[in-house]
C-alpha cells in the first residue's frame, strides 16, 4: 500500500489528476490490556486514491488474515488482491437501505450501528471539525449464503455503507456515484427477469429496461432510493 502512496504522491506531483489521503492506521478488534510485541496487534493502513475515472480505499491488513478475502496477486505490479468491498456514503433516512434486503435479497449483518470518528476515520472521510449535530452510522450487506461469524469463510464482494445525520451538503447530483468509470454497484443475479419486476415496483428511480449489453449480457441499470447509480447482470 505505501508503494502506491509514492505513486501517489509523485503522480500529483508532476499534476496528474489525482488527490488522495496518506495512509492512515485504523485499530481492529484490539484485546483489552494490550502488550505490544506479546499479543496480536490487529489492524489496518487505509488511504484514499482518487482519480478522474476511479474512487478506491485502499488497505493493507497487519497481524489478522482473511484466507478468502482480498487474495493478494503475488504477480501483480503492486502486490493487490481484488476488490475486497465497495463502500457507500449516504445521506438518507434509515428506511431508505431497506431496497438492499427487502428488494435486492442482500443479507443485512450491520444494522444502524452508531460509530464514532476515530482518528483515521475523521481523516479518511476529511472532517474538518468536531460538530455535535452530525452522527454517523454503520451498516454492513454480504451476499446470502455464508455466516459473517465465521472470519475464514468471509468473502469478497459485500457492501458497507456510512449512513451520516446532520447538515452535510448533499453533492450526489455533482459526483454521480457510480456513473462513470468502474461501477463496483453492480450485482450479478440468477434470474433478472424477477429482479427487473422487483425493482420496478420499488422506490427505486430511472429503472431502464432490461438490454443486451457490450459483453452479451442480460442487464439494466437504475437509481437506488438513497440515490446511487446500480446495474444488475444475468449470471
Amino acid at each position: 500500500m505505501f508503494n502506491v502512496a509514492n505513486h501517489a504522491e509523485d503522480g500529483q506531483a508532476i499534476k496528474l489528476p489525482i488527490y488522495y489521503i496518506s495512509p492512515q492506521r485504523n485499530l481492529i478488534d484490539r484485546p483489552e490490556n494490550f502488550q505490544p510485541f506479546y499479543q496480536a496487534n490487529p489492524c489496518v493502513h487505509e488511504m484514499v486514491l482518487i482519480q478522474p475515472l476511479t474512487r478506491q480505499v485502499i488497505f493493507q491488513r497487519h497481524d489478522y488474515h482473511r484466507p478468502n478475502s482480498g487474495i493478494v496477486n503475488l504477480d501483480s505490479h503492486f502486490k493487490a488482491s481484488e476488490f475486497v468491498h465497495a463502500g457507500l456514503i449516504v445521506n438518507c433516512e434509515h428506511k431508505a437501505l431497506d431496497f438492499y434486503d427487502q428488494v435486492l435479497g442482500l443479507v443485512r449483518v450491520v444494522d444502524n450501528v452508531e460509530c464514532g470518528y476515530s482518528v483515521a476515520s475523521r481523516k479518511i472521510l476529511e472532517l474538518k471539525k468536531e460538530n455535535p449535530d452530525e452522527r454517523m452510522f454503520n451498516y454492513y450487506f454480504i451476499a446470502p449464503g455464508y455466516d459473517l461469524k465465521e472470519k475464514n469463510k468471509i468473502q469478497s464482494g459485500n457492501f458497507e455503507f456510512l449512513r451520516l445525520e446532520g447538515n452535510l451538503e448533499n453533492k450526489q447530483t455533482y459526483s454521480r456515484p457510480g456513473c462513470l468509470g468502474t461501477s463496483l454497484y453492480t450485482l450479478q443475479v440468477t434470474n433478472i427477469d424477477l429482479y427487473h419486476q422487483k425493482v420496478s415496483n420499488s422506490e427505486a428511480t430511472e429503472v431502464t429496461e432490461i438490454i443486451i449489453n457490450e459483453f452479451e449480457e442480460k442487464s439494466f441499470s437504475f437509481v437506488a432510493p438513497d440515490g446511487y447509480f446500480w446495474t444488475l447482470l444475468q449470471s
